[in-house]
């Protein structure tokens, strides 16, 4: 039977440094992280994404043998409940690693961004005076609008509207 994993409390913004530290000691770490898009300052820089931890200042750590002697960077200790140490089952570490790869934690979209459509697509949408515009799908942004090709006043043009009122448009 595996030994239970106890969670490392770190200092504000130190929990990589505290599980390369740990990993390097020799214990077994896990720092669940999560996709996060950034929005970078500037009109011409675009939209990128980095890896953030999941739980700020906490770091998990199997086969945990007592704390080490020496400087864990970071670690400011262990988290303490009632008896003792606080804990986790191999099983929920487990079912949180699955959940964080199947990528259930991430931020990766701004509001109205959609990741169930790609450009090329054929999407749907109501007008304001109810209409329903059928078109194809040029580009989302990461204001959460969507740029489409449709046509309007019996002619084809170039619009914008929200991403989060588009409908995909399957088998046409």
């Amino acid at each position: 039977m595996l030994p239970p994993w106890v969670i490392v409390v770190t200092k504000s913004a130190s929990e990589e440094a505290a599980e390369r530290c740990l990993r390097a000691a020799g214990y077994r770490a896990y720092l669940p992280r999560y996709r996060k898009m950034l929005l970078p300052h500037g009109g011409a820089r675009r939209p990128d994404h980095a890896m953030r931890p999941l739980f700020d200042r906490l770091v998990f750590v199997q086969d945990w043998r007592g704390w080490p002697k020496i400087s864990i960077a970071g670690a400011l200790g262990l988290m303490s409940a009632r008896p003792g140490v606080a804990k986790l089952s191999d099983v929920d570490v487990a079912l949180i690693m699955e959940r964080e790869r199947a990528g259930d934690f991430d931020q990766a979209t701004l509001g109205g961004m959609r990741n169930d459509l790609v450009p090329g697509d054929q999407v749907e949408f109501e007008t304001s005076f109810g209409a329903k515009i059928i078109g194809v799908l040029e580009e989302l942004t990461p204001q959460g609008k969507a740029i489409v090709w449709a046509m309007l006043f019996d002619r084809i043009v170039r619009t914008e509207v929200g991403a989060g009122v588009l409908q995909k448009v399957y088998g046409g």
